[in-house]
């Protein structure tokens, strides 16, 4: 049995689940592994991915996934491969617009916020979703392992990516040890709060109130601080050596 949580991929989606596929793939090279956790249930995603629009499509997105993407900058020995660097680069770009769009949600369903009206529909018909840019249904024996160090029974795509490149090893055996360590836990409060304090100052996009999504947004709110770490450490050690040309 795959490791994590149940997913719906794009070849199993139709109706409103597929258009909001459509309409993440309008702005992500993929579709991340929260929005398809969450579309066993197409009114909590439909409600989620509007509210996550409404803060991807912000201006202030920007600056504030800067500043997330800073705090997840940690000390690592470490010279990962071309493949490694290559396999990350996406999340490093994606990451910091989830974790922000993950703690909004959850600080709404808080009652942190005042809610707001839904935002229009304003979706695409239901199509054929795109594939990945990159393959992110990778299997490996470490996946036990990575999420028994998260603490989750939500598998990243960000491992399944690097498990289907074949460089998992080397990525979890540099970074793992970091996460589990005293350090990488300030790291991850760290990241955690930043995140919150970005997501407290877009308060007007709150609209999302359905409280049975709440198991799903906690896997994801614990595991997209770490996946940041690993994908911020891989990207900052690649382009400090130029990435090695290392078989793996």
């Amino acid at each position: 049995m795959s490791a994590g949580l149940p997913l719906r991929h794009e070849e199993d989606v139709e109706g409103v689940v597929a258009s909001v596929f459509v309409d993440v793939r309008r702005r992500m090279p993929f579709v991340p592994a929260l929005f398809k956790a969450l579309a066993h249930d197409p009114d909590v995603l439909l409600a989620a991915w509007l509210q996550a629009r409404a803060i991807y499509d912000d201006p202030r997105a920007v600056a504030a996934n800067l500043a997330i993407r800073r705090s997840a900058r940690v000390e690592l020995d470490y010279r990962p491969s071309r493949q490694v660097s290559e396999a990350v680069a996406p999340f490093v770009a994606e990451l910091p617009s989830m974790l922000l769009i993950v703690t909004s949600l959850r600080l709404t369903l808080d009652g942190e916020f005042s809610l707001q009206p839904s935002p229009p529909l304003e979706l695409p018909e239901p199509a054929a979703v795109p594939e990945p840019e990159f393959s992110d249904r990778g299997e490996h024996p470490l996946f036990a392992e990575i999420c028994a160090v998260y603490g989750t029974q939500h598998l990243p795509s960000i491992f399944r990516s690097l498990a289907a490149q074949g460089v998992l090893e080397e990525a979890w055996g540099a970074i793992g040890p970091v996460l589990a360590s005293p350090g990488g836990v300030t790291a991850v409060e760290r990241v955690a709060a930043e995140a919150e304090n970005q997501a407290r100052a877009m308060p007007e996009v709150a609209s999302f109130t359905i409280e049975r999504a709440r198991p799903v947004l906690d896997q994801f709110g614990r595991a997209l601080p770490r996946n940041l770490i690993v994908a911020v450490a891989v990207a900052v050690a690649g382009s400090a050596t130029g990435g090695a040309d290392r078989a793996t």
